[in-house]
């Protein structure tokens, strides 16, 4: 069975396609409504196929007794709880039309990560494309039924999960009604790091539930990505920044503008240099193909109507004579011109024999 492909907005996104870029902005925006905007202009410039919202509230996300985790040190105030963090850096829900209109008015899809079912209400108001399924998701079953059932488009990421984890998830939104799905491997780490990545895993779960695969990528710079792409993503998701020394929980982690578009640059060319799996000769060959292959030629004067031994005959360049493999049936032809040392051999200087 063939990885499916699917529609994202516009685009077509599977194998055989051009690699879907999304970036991620997260809790980027700073709470602030133009730096939102400035981000989205940035993933439109660098050559981003859709740009990511996080949809959620602190009440609906964490505990206010829920204890601190050793990745919020140095990103997060002194004893600040993650409902507290949460809270400090969520997008107001407000938001979402403005962005959203302003994403359609400059052409670039805008998508989103809701966490919890009241924001799918709200992104549905919007008419988002496409949802993305953050990888702590994976098993709230009840979000994942209700984005299903919106007829849409759903992106998993796959996180600190296994195998388990996945087939399950993909089972809930099958039986709900979703019909295109695509699976991101992902190390839920902030930032990933490369010794973790363990990229192989993404033609895996291509292989193993015949679906689009990518790699949404918390690592600190664009080789995963790269390498991602050679393995045969389809989509690639990465944090966006206007400044990485900014304070927050995505900043540190997150591609500037500068290394959005080498990213998106790098991704181009390494699809151009996979090119198809296909052997063959390349147009831009074609002289050398002619000029540095080997042919049959003769190696000593050989006169008109003279029968020719293997003594007479040698294979060098170019290749504008008969081709190597026909030497055998040279031998005991006779020529039927005077051929001089050093020139190729045609079929039509010879007679009699295979000719």
């Amino acid at each position: 069975m063939k990885n499916k492909i699917i529609h994202l907005g516009k685009a077509l996104v599977g194998p055989g396609h051009p690699c879907y870029v999304i970036g991620e902005i997260g809790s980027n925006h700073n709470r602030d409504i133009d730096t939102a905007c400035k981000l989205i202009k940035l993933a439109k410039d660098a050559g981003c196929n859709a740009v990511k919202l996080q949809s959620y509230t602190a009440d609906g996300l964490y505990s206010i007794y829920a204890p601190r985790i050793s990745q919020m040190d140095g990103i997060s105030k002194p004893n600040e709880t993650p409902h507290e963090l949460i809270k400090r850096v969520q997008m107001p829900v407000g938001w979402h039309r403005p962005l959203k209109k302003y994403a359609d008015e400059i052409g670039i899809a805008l998508c989103s990560t809701p966490f919890d079912e009241s924001m799918v209400d709200i992104l549905e108001d919007i008419d988002i494309p496409f949802y993305k399924i953050a990888s702590f998701e994976i098993t709230h079953y009840p979000l994942l039924k209700l984005v299903a059932q919106t007829g849409k488009p759903v992106i998993l990421s796959t996180g600190n999960s296994d195998m388990a984890d996945v087939r399950e998830a993909v089972r809930v939104l099958k039986k709900n009604g979703c019909r295109e799905i695509a699976l991101l491997h992902c190390v839920s780490n902030y930032p990933a790091r490369e010794e973790d990545m363990n990229l192989r895993c993404i033609p895996l779960l291509a292989k193993e539930f015949h679906l689009v695969s990518g790699l949404s990528d918390h690592t600190e710079d664009p080789l995963s990505s790269i390498v991602a792409v050679a393995l045969g993503a389809s989509i690639i998701e990465k944090h966006i920044t206007l400044d990485k020394s900014y304070p927050g929980p995505d900043h540190p982690f997150a591609l500037n503008p500068e290394d959005l578009h080498k990213l998106i640059q790098m991704i181009r060319r390494t699809e151009n240099v996979l090119g198809v799996p296909l052997k063959r000769m390349q147009p831009s060959e074609t002289e050398n193909h002619r000029i540095g292959r080997r042919s049959i030629v003769a190696k000593v004067d050989i006169r008109r109507g003279a029968r020719l031994t293997e003594e007479m005959l040698i294979l060098k360049r170019p290749g504008l004579g008969l081709h190597p493999k026909y030497l055998a049936r040279v031998v005991g032809c006779r020529a039927t011109r005077d051929i001089r040392r050093d020139e190729w051999v045609k079929k039509d200087d010879l007679q009699g024999g295979f000719f």
